[in-house]
Parts: C-alpha cells; sequence; structure tokens
C-alpha cells in the first residue's frame, strides 16, 4: 500500500460545507480519492451533490461496529420512544464520528488516510507529499507550545486507557485539522484495545471517555514508537476556530493565507457562519490557485 486517501465524516445539516468543500477539491485540482462516511439516513441527500469525482460515499452503518451505529440510531429517538428503551446509552452522532475515522481504517486501500472535518475547505492544491517526511514516514501532528490544561487530561486519560506510564512523559497535543493516520498503526491500535480491554475497541474508548486523536497519538508514540510515523508541525490548515478570529476573516484572510503554507481552511461549524458569509474568499483563493496553474507553476 502506498499514498493517501482523505476521509469525512458527515450528516445532513453539513450539506452545504460539505457541497464546498467537494467543490473546492476539484476547484483546486486535488485528485486524492476521498471517502465520505454519511449518517445513514443522510446519505440519500449526499447521493445527489455535485463534485463527486474520485468521492466513495459510505454509510455509517457500513463503516462503524453494529453496536454502536445502534446506539448512534437511538439517540434520534425521543426519551418515552420504544426504540430507545432497549438500546444502552445512546451516543449523539457528532460523539460517533469520532469512532468513523478510526473505523475508516479497515476500508481504506492507501498507507495513510486524512481526517478532514466537513467545515473544512481547501485553498491550494493538496498532495500526499504534503503528509510524509524525508525518510518516508507519515507525519504524527505533535506540538506542545499550544497544549491546554483540558486537553492535557485528554492525553492523561488515552494514556491510562492503552496502560502507558506517564511519569518523565511529555505532554503534547495530537488533535488538529486535516489530520493524517496511519493506516496499519490504527488497526493494531484497535487490536491492542480489544486484547487489553477485552471487548469491542469502540465501546471501550465511550466506556473510558477517551477521544480518538490523543488515543491514536499515544500509541503512535509511546507503544508503536514511532515505527511508521514521525513527529511534525501541522502547517497545512489555516484556523477560524475562535469568535473573535471569524469576526475578522472577511478583512484579514488574503494576509493570513499569504503568510502561512495553508493549503485548507477550517472555518468551524459551531461558529454559526452559513457558507455564503465566507464563499467569496473561497473563491479568491481558488483564483489564485487557478492562475498559478495556467502559469505552469503551482503554489
Amino acid at each position: 500500500m502506498s499514498g493517501i486517501t482523505l476521509v469525512t465524516p458527515t450528516y445532513g445539516p453539513d450539506l452545504e460545507r460539505f457541497l464546498l468543500q467537494r467543490e473546492s477539491l476539484e476547484r483546486c485540482g486535488i485528485t486524492l480519492p476521498h471517502i465520505a462516511v454519511v449518517q445513514d439516513e443522510d446519505l440519500p441527500l449526499f447521493r445527489k451533490i455535485p463534485f463527486q469525482r474520485n468521492l466513495t460515499l459510505l454509510s455509517t452503518r457500513e463503516v462503524l461496529p453494529p453496536q454502536i451505529e445502534r446506539r448512534r440510531v437511538a439517540y434520534r429517538y425521543r426519551r418515552r420512544h420504544p426504540k430507545r428503551w432497549f438500546v444502552h446509552k445512546p451516543l449523539h452522532g457528532w460523539y460517533t464520528q469520532q469512532f468513523v475515522k478510526l473505523a475508516v481504517a479497515n476500508i481504506v486501500q492507501t498507507e495513510g488516510y486524512v481526517c478532514v472535518d466537513a467545515d473544512i475547505f481547501y485553498c491550494d492544491r493538496l498532495v500526499e507529499a504534503d503528509f510524509y517526511a524525508a525518510d518516508g514516514r507519515l507525519h504524527l501532528y505533535e506540538t506542545t507550545e499550544d497544549l491546554d490544561v483540558e486537553m492535557a487530561e485528554w492525553l492523561a486519560q488515552s494514556m491510562r486507557f492503552l496502560g502507558i506510564e506517564m511519569r518523565q512523559k511529555r505532554p503534547a497535543k495530537y488533535i488538529h485539522a486535516l489530520l493524517p493516520m496511519h493506516t496499519e498503526v490504527v488497526r493494531e491500535m484497535i487490536a491492542y484495545i480489544e486484547d487489553r480491554h477485552k471487548g469491542n475497541w469502540a465501546e471501550a474508548m465511550v466506556d473510558h471517555h477517551v477521544t480518538e486523536y490523543m488515543t491514536y497519538g499515544a500509541y503512535a508514540r509511546y507503544l508503536h514508537h514511532l515505527k511508521r510515523v514521525v513527529p511534525a508541525e501541522p502547517t497545512r490548515c489555516l484556523y477560524y476556530w475562535w469568535a473573535d478570529q471569524i469576526a475578522t476573516m472577511q478583512t484579514d484572510f488574503p494576509e493570513r493565507l499569504a503568510q502561512s503554507r495553508a493549503k485548507a481552511v477550517l472555518v468551524q461549524s459551531n461558529l454559526g457562519r452559513a457558507v455564503r458569509d465566507y464563499r467569496a474568499l473561497a473563491e479568491l483563493a481558488w483564483s489564485r490557485v487557478e492562475t498559478t496553474a495556467e502559469g505552469g507553476i503551482h503554489t
């Protein structure tokens, strides 16, 4: 196996953002295969969309462990609905997207895959080399200066869950946008979790309140010993995560983009901005890509 697959977990309310993402893929000339895993009940909506080049649409029913999919579906029913009574602890859809990002390792046919949330659009041509080091190992996004106390606790929870000794370990953050994961490392981590916790890996993660990215990062570094991945700084995504950032996006976007190495932009969906509010900025970035491509030089 070699190469990269893009993976996006998504659902109906994110359709407009996902459409922008798909359009940006084609406008930027990105040819990487793309798998979108859609909540089962919303799949018909996504089958009708344009911009489907190199896209594979899958349902959560095809990807998630059956017991996790049942808990996701049960969450949609009101508390008094009989179908909710017979399911142990229903799970919100956004939570089960964490498990999509790991379960998809049993589906992708490439060495690595990159998790891309639906509220990301591309602003330049993304290629496999963006996620590999010179020695051929896939990047493991690992940072320390942007780690806050809450995220440090998430890492500690994951390390306890995996049975990793925490003394003399340096806290690090493994939660980033446009995040690469090594397919075989994820598969081995899932097998390790099931052996250690004697049950389904996703249910074990729910029971122990651990997150997908911190658990993967801790496993790759401390149990897999960086054999197939190498720590790297994430540079390919420009963040509009906080309210004060989105408030200035219309004025500072061109400068921030020009000063970065970003090839994608995250506009946090919880900020409540519609795609129409920033589509013109995406168009501006695409025109820059198209102009440089016509000139035979690509940024």
